[in-house]
């Protein structure tokens, strides 16, 4: 698409009424661009998972991992101690669960900005306060429990994989093909990088715009919790990041126009025609969330 020079006569989305002989044409329904996003966001909690259950998942994987690490250390006649166990998504609501801003498509949220990457940061500034990244294991036990440790790839339980047969690849299969490489869309994120240059300063790439989404401007070590006083490092660094949220939203827009009305129509056919796909995938989700025994007060580490 860059720098590609595209040729379009018309809006693909423009519905041309050509009115018959002696009929009034009604005039053509303009597709809700908002409700549009919310149904993109619907979706993507139904397969990707809402707080309930991802928070059920990963509970799974600390009593997996932490239990499996604690079985083994005993049986090699260390003691062990578990981590403290911390949900990633504490802070989190099903409204952060969306599309979002992550894939670096023209879809990509125009609302929320950059507050998952926020609440990444606080959720790995709760995690480091726990313990979790450095459990402190004495050096007498190290060995045995690197060992241990390699029986789970030394991965750590927030790092969680999704329940078998579900993935984040082309979670909405079909749903979104062909309409960012549509020449409408195209053409009207052609102008996108000047405009962030010319009336923002940024230097930011149209085909990757998440390596300039996503730069560092803030870190989880300066993350206030539980109210906090924020560190100046922390309100500086979310001011630059919602600038350049703000900045890619305003250069984006008319491509993003286009694009949601290009996917309005797509939607109501497409749930009814994977009605079996997303039934099959809210299963596998219940399933995570009876394992993991959490009810009305939460979910319990155990």
């Amino acid at each position: 698409m860059k720098r590609r020079m595209i040729a379009v006569t018309a809006w693909a989305l423009a519905i041309l009424a050509v009115p018959s002989a002696g009929a009034a044409q009604a005039p053509a329904r303009v597709p809700d661009i908002a409700a549009t996003a919310a149904a993109l966001d619907r979706l993507t909690v139904v397969v990707r998972g809402n707080v309930e259950q991802l928070t059920a998942t990963q509970l799974l994987n600390y009593r997996r991992l932490e239990g499996g690490i604690a079985k083994c250390m005993r049986a090699a006649g260390h003691p062990y101690r578990k981590a403290a166990y911390v949900s990633t998504f504490q802070d989190f609501t099903d409204a952060d669960l969306g599309f979002g801003a992550g894939s670096g498509s023209v879809f990509d949220t125009m609302t929320n900005g950059g507050r998952r990457a926020v609440l990444n940061e606080i959720a790995a500034a709760r995690l480091q306060r726990a313990g979790v990244f450095d459990h402190g294991v004495p050096p007498r036990d190290n060995a045995a429990y690197q060992k241990c440790r390699a029986r789970f790839d030394y991965r750590q339980y927030p790092d969680f994989d999704l329940p078998a047969g579900l993935s984040y690849r082309n979670f909405l299969p079909g749903l979104l093909d062909g309409i960012a490489s549509h020449p409408a869309v195209e053409a009207a994120m052609l102008p996108y990088e000047s405009c962030m240059k010319r009336k923002y300063g940024y230097v930011a790439d149209a085909e990757d715009r998440t390596d300039f989404l996503y730069a560092p401007r803030f870190s989880y070590t300066d993350a206030p919790l539980d109210g906090e006083t924020p560190k100046r490092a922390w309100t500086q660094g979310i001011a630059k990041m919602e600038a350049a949220f703000a900045a890619d939203a305003d250069c984006r827009r008319p491509a993003y126009e286009i694009a949601m009305k290009m996917l309005a129509p797509r939607i109501g056919p497409w749930e009814k025609k994977h009605r079996a796909y997303l039934a099959a995938i809210q299963k596998v989700w219940r399933e995570q969330v009876t394992a993991a025994g959490c009810g009305a007060y939460g979910c319990a580490p155990r």
